[in-house]
């Protein structure tokens, strides 16, 4: 077990791995296609993680829910795509 991650249990029992600033809110509900929805009912903020390839669920976008009237409305908002840094190959000088 990694030392920066943590388990956390859903709403229906499961035990998923997450990175250790995660803050679980009112409801965390596993998805199929490896997905999780942690949803914070006061403010109708829905945070969307994703499993990556060491298992552990990772931050992808919100999603922002209200109801005007009879009309339901939805915001997303993507996480920042992370930043490659590529390291400059050095050429060699043999001839």
């Amino acid at each position: 077990m990694s030392k920066d991650t943590q388990i956390v249990e859903t709403v229906s029992g499961t035990w998923l791995r997450f990175p250790n600033g995660f803050k679980k809110f009112h409801c965390l509900v596993e998805l199929p296609d490896q997905l999780s929805l942690n949803i914070n009912t006061k403010s109708g903020c829905v945070h969307v993680h994703k499993k990556d390839s060491d298992d552990v669920f990772q931050y992808v976008g919100e999603l922002y829910i209200t109801a005007n009237g009879n009309q339901l409305q939805c915001a997303v908002q993507a996480a920042p795509a992370k930043e490659v840094v590529e390291t400059p190959t050095k050429q060699s000088d043999a001839s």
